[in-house]
C-alpha cells in the first residue's frame, strides 16, 4: 500500500471533508497549505449543486482555506459545461437553485421554467413548490434530455443530516417516469476525470479524500484512484465496518494527513 506522502496530486471533497457547517474542519487549512508547499497539486471536487462555482471558492476564502477558483471543480458547473459543448445557447429548465441558474447563464445557456425547454437540470432545491415540480415533470414529458447534478441522499447540515440534491430528483424521477439520461457528480466519474486531467498526473498519482463512502470512494475508485476517506462527515466508522467496502487510507479527519506529511519529511 502506499503512504499517504506518496501522491502527486490530492483531490478533495468539500462539505465534511474540508468545511463543516459555519467553519473550516480543525486542520484542513494547514493540511492544504503544507501540500502546497510540498509542491504538490491540491483540487477540490464538489458535488454542491446549490452554489456557483465562485460562489463555493468564497467559502473556502472565508473560513480561511488557500485555496482559488481555479483549484475548485463544481459538479454545477460541470454540468453547465456539458450541456453547453452538446447545445450550446440552449434553453434548460432550471430545477434548483439561483446559483444553477447563475451557472448555465455563464455557459451561455438561456435558464427558463417552462414546460418547452431541450434540457431539464436537477439538483438540491430548498425552493421547490408543487408549482416548480409540475413544470419541470411536464418539460420531461414532452422529451427534454433530464441532467442530474447529482445524487448525494444527504448532507451534514448545522443540526444534523439534510436531505441533499438526490432527494429532489428522486421526487422529479417519480412523477416523470424518467431516470436522469445523465448524472456529473460524484459518484460519477465524469467531474473526477476534469480535475485529474487539471492536473496533469495520472489518476495513480492522485489521492481522493472524501467523507462519503458512496460519492467520495465510489467515484474515486471508478476514476482508478487511491482513496482517503474521513470520518469528520456523513460516513462514520460503524457504516465502514458495514458496509464491506475496502479503502486505501481512512484517518479521522484531514488534520492527520498533515501528520503524515510532515513524517515523510522529517
Amino acid at each position: 500500500m502506499r503512504t499517504l506522502a506518496s501522491y502527486e496530486a490530492y483531490l478533495f471533497d468539500v462539505d465534511g471533508t474540508l468545511l463543516k457547517p459555519g467553519a473550516a474542519i480543525p486542520g484542513a487549512a494547514e493540511t492544504l497549505a503544507l501540500i502546497k508547499q510540498r509542491g504538490k497539486a491540491v483540487r477540490a471536487v464538489t458535488n454542491n449543486s446549490g452554489l456557483s462555482r465562485h460562489a463555493v471558492a468564497e467559502r473556502f476564502r472565508r473560513y480561511g482555506l488557500p485555496l482559488t477558483d481555479q483549484e475548485v471543480f463544481s459538479a454545477l458547473a460541470a454540468t453547465a459545461q456539458l450541456i453547453a459543448h452538446e447545445r450550446p445557447a440552449a434553453r434548460v429548465h432550471v430545477y434548483g437553485s439561483d446559483g444553477m441558474r447563475f451557472e448555465l447563464a455563464q455557459a451561455g445557456l438561456v435558464p427558463t421554467e417552462d414546460s418547452n425547454p431541450e434540457y431539464v437540470v436537477a439538483g438540491y432545491h430548498p425552493e421547490i413548490s408543487l408549482e416548480r415540480l409540475t413544470s419541470a415533470m411536464r418539460a420531461l414529458l414532452h422529451g427534454a434530455r433530464f441532467i442530474a447534478v447529482n445524487l448525494d441522499r444527504r448532507y451534514l447540515g448545522r443540526d444534523g443530516p439534510i436531505p441533499g440534491a438526490g432527494a429532489f430528483v428522486a421526487a422529479l424521477e417519480r412523477a416523470s417516469g424518467r431516470s436522469p439520461d445523465v448524472v456529473v457528480g460524484k459518484p460519477s466519474v465524469t467531474i473526477v476525470h476534469e480535475a485529474v486531467a487539471s492536473v496533469g498526473c495520472a489518476p495513480e498519482a492522485c489521492l481522493f479524500v472524501g467523507d462519503n463512502l458512496d460519492a467520495d470512494v465510489g467515484a474515486a475508485h471508478a476514476a482508478g484512484l487511491d482513496a482517503l476517506l474521513v470520518l469528520s462527515g456523513v460516513t462514520d466508522e460503524r457504516e465502514l465496518g458495514q458496509s464491506g467496502l475496502s479503502v486505501e487510507h481512512v484517518l479521522p479527519s484531514v488534520a492527520e494527513l498533515a501528520d503524515h506529511l510532515r513524517d515523510r519529511a522529517a
